[in-house]
């Protein structure tokens, strides 16, 4: 839960970052200390952005091994692991968002980077073999615009 606290909120932009902080005015001082803490979240996002766009398909089979990688138009070679982190990531996300002390922190950077229409964009939700990766990307897109209503009692 340290990970995902509302020092998180710093990295957004400073728009986004006026608007959350006037919304919600508590909290502790942002320590320089706990730089490493508030940019986390923000870093594994921007590395799975990394690897969805440059790693997880590439032009050429590079052995003979990754022959049986290659799509019918023998066009594209999907990295297998780089496909499992990308699907294990969106699991993440999504569990991340469909949990309420999370959510109100998450919620915010995900959108402000913008992860789902870059999912969406990227090669591998257009590929055969990224199906299920698509079918996440749907899910997380739904999890992100599910309206929460707080009843009191």
């Amino acid at each position: 839960m340290r990970l995902a606290s509302l020092e998180c909120w710093h990295s957004l932009s400073y728009g986004r970052f006026q608007y959350g902080t006037d919304v919600a005015k508590h909290g502790e001082a942002f320590g320089p200390t706990t730089v490493l803490e508030a940019n986390f979240l923000r870093n594994l996002i921007e590395e799975f952005l990394k690897v969805l766009d440059s790693e997880v398909l590439s032009s050429k089979p590079e052995t003979v091994e990754d022959s049986d990688r290659v799509d019918v138009h023998g066009t594209e070679v999907v990295d297998g692991a780089c496909l499992l982190y990308c699907e294990r990531f969106m699991e993440f996300l999504i569990d991340l968002l469909s949990q309420l002390p999370t959510r109100r922190l998450i919620r915010p950077l995900v959108a402000a980077v913008a992860v789902v229409s870059k999912c969406h964009l990227s090669d591998l939700c257009r590929h055969d073999k990224g199906k299920l990766f698509a079918q996440l990307v749907e899910t997380c897109f739904s999890t992100m615009n599910v309206l929460i209503i707080k009843v009191d009692k």
